[in-house]
């Protein structure tokens, strides 16, 4: 089994709860099969007896554009030569690498040394995020609420759109959104930008239409796929960047900073039990 055919039954399974049955029909079908057959489109509608607009509509649930494209991504599994495990550790950090080389002299550190001064003077902070976007998102939080920031994570689209409208420009919204595409997070973005709110997306969309919606954009480096956990988490970019904006934002008053960090610690270290298990 290689690992693209892996990820489409994983987005398969993670949007099983949500599909008709007639898609989960569908959905049963190529999780349990394990032979290669004719997956055209006409075939599998009459194997199955549903409706060729069925399997269309299953394909775009999972992320697909249509039928066609997640029938040619499944079909690799039966053409490609599959992948030893060593094989697949090699992908997983040949793939590390090349994202950290991204990383490397292409950051823009006059917009990352700006969005530290905008997080400095916010009276609170709201990061928009969903998926895995929010897991990176709750990293965020917690290493910034430790430097005495007020950060909130709000990875629900009706929320988003409340926090929007209640949000005042003393604030600062945040939105991570790796393929910058995801319609709830920049709708709340657009929302918040009405009401004089400061926005920042961070995303490794480069679509100059975004940076003129929005302005304020930190890209980070990304490579096809990632978005759907292909092969290594697509919080990774996500995770790095929150490291150098912490490392910069720490800089701009370290000691006060370190005094923070290191009270909030003792707050935490002051939780723990003290009738620890020597052995």
């Amino acid at each position: 089994m290689n690992i693209y055919y892996q990820d489409i039954l994983e987005r398969i399974r993670l949007h099983y709860q949500e599909m008709t049955d007639t898609e989960k029909l569908i959905a049963r079908f190529f999780l349990d099969n394990q032979k290669k057959q004719d997956f055209s489109a006409k075939i599998l509608s009459r194997q199955l007896h549903v409706s060729e607009t069925a399997l269309s509509r299953f394909a775009k649930k999972i992320g697909f554009s249509g039928y066609r494209e997640f029938q040619y991504m499944y079909e690799i599994n039966f053409h490609m030569p599959k992948y030893t495990n060593d094989d697949v550790v090699q992908k997983i950090l040949d793939t590390y690498q090349k994202l950290l080389q991204g990383f490397n002299g292409k950051l823009e550190m006059d917009k990352i040394n700006a969005f530290c001064q905008s997080l400095s003077k916010a009276e609170r902070v709201f990061i928009f995020a969903l998926g895995s976007s929010a897991c990176a998102a709750s990293e965020f939080k917690l290493r910034f609420m430790r430097l005495g920031l007020q950060v909130e994570v709000i990875d629900n689209p009706h929320l988003m759109q409340m926090q929007a409208v209640l949000a005042r420009p003393e604030d600062l919204v945040i939105g991570m959104s790796l393929s910058g595409e995801t319609r709830e997070v920049l709708g709340a973005l657009k929302a918040a930008k009405l009401r004089n709110v400061g926005v920042t997306l961070i995303t490794s969309n480069r679509r100059k239409q975004l940076q003129e919606l929005f302005r304020h954009v930190l890209i980070i480096p990304s490579i096809e796929g990632l978005s759907l956990g292909d092969n290594i988490s697509p919080q990774f970019p996500l995770l790095i960047l929150t490291d150098i904006i912490y490392s910069c934002y720490m800089g701009m008053d370290s000691n006060y900073k370190t005094a923070l960090l290191q009270d909030t610690l003792s707050a935490i270290q002051a939780e723990e039990p003290n009738d620890r298990i020597v052995f």
